[in-house]
């Protein structure tokens, strides 16, 4: 299985109800992924509740059965929809996979 860990770090909101709106747009988009993806073995998604220096905004956490199938979920079109929204307020990312 491979271990796919996403973190992002988002720009700054101008209201809390901008931020709220987006985090709702990003939980929509994510929503039942792993029911369109067969890919996935596993799909959790997160928003950071610390807050600090270190702090990434949220988080992707996927299990895939192995790196042929990593890329096929990279490549999917409803991957590729939530990348999108992602990519409306990130400002960096960090990404890891590894086999477990």
């Amino acid at each position: 299985m491979i271990k796919h860990i996403a973190m992002f770090k988002f720009k700054a909101f101008g209201s809390e109800e901008e931020k709220k709106n987006y985090h709702n747009r990003l939980i929509e988009v994510f929503d039942g992924l792993e029911t369109k993806i067969d890919e996935i073995k596993f799909l959790q998604i997160g928003f950071d509740q610390l807050k600090s220096e270190a702090s990434y905004d949220f988080i992707v956490n996927v299990d895939i059965e192995n790196l042929n199938a990593l890329s096929v979920y990279a490549q999917h079109p409803d991957h590729a929809k939530a990348i999108e929204v992602i990519k409306e307020m990130a400002i960096d990312q960090k990404v890891i996979d590894y086999e477990f």
